[in-house]
């Protein structure tokens, strides 16, 4: 027996497609607060279209079932889980020793399951893992209330132009350092061919410091060309 999709059933599906694109879009506004690669707008698109794709899985062939056709609503679900995976590893790079964007992709990940939930007509679910999701950044993310990877050892690089003043520089940068007890160990300091100096070692910051504060001042020095940790 057909079941066909009526006009009032799409607006019905379309509220779950909104609600997912909101709960989405509370995810992508606290990826963008932190400056992150996926923002609003990612969440957003990502959320809204799993809970398409589940809407679409569950009622967009209705009208053509019948005792000989059957389809698979679980089929498109786990399409989805599988594609999303090249979207989440795009987000996540290393660099500087470091790598980055994990839990970008994680919240990506996320994002699909919320939309999934929603589309499903799980509204309570799929508010209350997005509330999870919120207060596991608000208090444990890179910047959160009980966070304590602040501290630990970073990979600190600077560029510099070679000049008269090169050990000046290199005696301020340490001093710097050291002032806002920083920890510092395998240090190297190479001058390239164009006459850049290239500082690099590993700091340890203390528990709690922003570490663009302690570098502020170096970035204010003549000569300073690039600064990552």
């Amino acid at each position: 027996m057909t079941v066909p999709v009526t006009l009032s059933m799409q607006l019905s599906l379309l509220g779950r497609i909104l609600l997912a694109g909101f709960l989405g879009a509370l995810l992508g506004y606290e990826r963008q607060s932190r400056r992150k690669i996926a923002g609003i707008r990612t969440h957003v698109i990502i959320s809204v279209t799993a809970a398409l794709m589940i809407v679409l899985s569950k009622y967009g062939f209705s009208d053509v079932l019948s005792e000989y056709v059957r389809v698979d609503p679980s089929r498109v679900a786990a399409s989805i889980v599988a594609a999303i995976g090249f979207i989440g590893s795009g987000v996540i790079h290393f660099k500087n020793d470091r790598v980055s964007g994990l839990t970008t992709s994680a919240g990506i990940w996320a994002a699909v399951g919320i939309g999934m939930c929603i589309g499903a007509g799980m509204y309570l679910l799929g508010i209350a893992c997005t509330i999870i999701i919120l207060l596991v950044e608000l208090f444990l993310g890179r910047k959160g209330i009980l966070a304590e990877n602040n501290s630990g050892e970073r990979r600190l690089q600077i560029e510099y132009v070679d000049s008269e003043q090169e050990n000046d520089i290199l005696r301020y940068i340490t001093k710097c350092l050291q002032d806002n007890k920083c920890d510092i160990c395998n240090i190297s300091v190479k001058t390239r061919s164009d006459g850049v100096v290239h500082f690099s070692a590993m700091v340890s910051f203390p528990l709690g410091m922003d570490m663009s504060e302690i570098l502020r001042p170096i970035s204010g020095m003549p000569g300073i060309k690039k600064i990552t940790f």
